[in-house]
């Protein structure tokens, strides 16, 4: 069908065609017929365009080769070949940015939305999602396809039947955010919350604040931003950015605010000019409750009504390897949270983790949290802390500043470092174990949900 045309196919000789960055073109390149974009050779499929990118730690010009092998019908490179089927550009990701950026500014009904945040970003980005699924055909990132990369990568699989586009962007240094709002030039967007998430290229909150609000940068006169009126550096924005608004918080009054909130943070009320919504939530959490009224926020400025968005939400399965519980026998429960972590998502866990089940024998098994350069033994050590005040009787560890977690634990709390993920099988026996919740989490890069597989999950 035409409306189902992708976007990238049907304009690229547009963009070339001006383009600036271009050097060179094979002439007998069929710049229509082609598939899709990628910009990983592995996956590369027959009829797609490989885009050769090139890093510090990896080197896309090696892999053309591969590429072809595979069925790439054309390379895009900024390698001085001028070899059969290829385009030479000045660089390859400035054609990246440059070619989305293209295509954003061709669509004229499409809707743009966008979400960054220390924490929350990539459920609020799928809740937004399954919320306006509902009515309208959405495109949104996949995964967390949130960086330089994955936000043009995400436009590049627009088609002319697409509604609404749902941006996520992450960043771990300065200029990014800036960056990636230029391409997506975003209608609506929100920061999540303000924490200590990749202090490693940031330094400190103030920084990440500075860098997050660029997500504005490029609002038209028409552009909302929504307001988390629970986080200080957010809060603080509000007067200073002059466009549209509206608010959402559970401890400051807003114009959607969670009340009536069950111990278990499952079911809760959205409070709506004197009207009330029952939210059943099917992921637990404080964090879920914020993140449930965040996309609500961004939907309603569609034509769906609030009880529209609330059934989305309602029908929401939450993320893999978030803070997903997994009841086992002997009363035992294990909460998957392996998905990544920082120190405010890791204290958010344990103080969830206590609240939920303050019943039960408390165990945690922590992999270490990256990226946070200069801070990490102090921040490593203050969620010790936290794991004393919850009350965790066992707390396991691993990675490069796993002792850092038992600086401030109970001189009672058991403390074991983990050499490997398997290591756990000697210390814990769920056959043998009895009204226990353990609690696993760590950075994406520990790989923790191995810790699960050891577990015999």
């Amino acid at each position: 069908m035409p409306e189902e045309i992708n976007l990238a196919n049907s304009l690229l000789k547009v963009f070339l065609k001006d383009y600036k960055g271009v050097k060179y073109i094979d002439s007998k390149i069929n710049l229509y017929d082609w598939n899709t974009i990628s910009t990983d050779s592995r996956k590369i499929k027959k009829g797609d365009i490989f885009i050769s990118l090139n890093g510090e730690n990896f080197e896309g010009d090696n892999f053309i080769i591969d590429a072809f092998k595979l069925g790439a019908k054309f390379c895009i490179t900024s390698k001085e070949s001028k070899g059969k089927n290829q385009i030479i550009v000045d660089s390859t990701l400035g054609f990246i940015h440059d070619f989305a950026s293209f295509i954003i500014e061709a669509t004229t009904k499409l809707k743009k939305f966008a979400i960054t945040g220390t924490n929350g970003k990539t459920t609020t980005k799928e809740l937004l999602k399954n919320i306006l699924l509902q009515k309208f055909n959405v495109l949104a990132s996949e995964g967390n396809f949130n960086n330089q990369i994955g936000v043009p990568i995400t436009i590049f699989n627009l088609n002319k039947s697409h509604e609404i586009l749902i941006s996520e962007m992450g960043t771990n240094s300065h200029g990014e955010i800036e960056k990636l709002s230029k391409i997506a030039k975003p209608d609506f967007a929100t920061i999540t919350n303000i924490g200590t998430g990749h202090t490693e290229g940031l330094k400190n909150k103030k920084n990440i604040f500075c860098e997050k609000s660029n997500i504005t940068k490029y609002f038209n006169k028409n552009s909302l931003f929504s307001f988390n009126l629970d986080d200080e550096f957010i809060k603080n924005f509000y007067k200073k950015i002059d466009c549209e608004k509206i608010t959402y918080g559970i401890n400051n009054e807003a114009d959607l605010k969670a009340v009536n909130i069950s111990n278990d943070f499952t079911n809760f009320d959205i409070k709506y000019k004197e009207s009330f919504y029952r939210v059943k939530l099917k992921a637990p959490g404080l964090n879920n409750i914020y993140n449930s009224l965040c996309s609500a926020s961004l939907a309603m400025q569609t034509d769906m009504n609030i009880q529209e968005i609330v059934n989305g939400i309602n029908s929401f399965d939450g993320i893999s390897n978030r803070f997903k519980i997994i009841n086992l026998k002997n009363d035992n429960v294990i909460i998957n949270d392996t998905y990544n972590a920082n120190p405010d998502s890791t204290i958010r866990a344990i103080e969830m983790t206590n609240k939920i089940f303050y019943k039960k024998k408390k165990i945690a098994i922590l992999g270490s949290m990256l990226e946070l350069g200069e801070e990490s033994s102090k921040e490593h050590q203050s969620v010790s802390s936290y794991l004393k005040k919850n009350e965790f009787k066992e707390v396991y560890s691993y990675g490069p500043n796993s002792n850092d977690y038992k600086k401030n634990l109970d001189k009672n709390t058991n403390f074991i470092e983990l050499k490997n993920h398997n290591e756990i099988e000697k210390y814990i026996n769920l056959n043998s174990t009895h009204n226990t919740v353990i609690l696993v989490k760590g950075s994406r890069g520990m790989k923790m949900e191995k810790i699960l597989i050891s577990l015999g999950l």
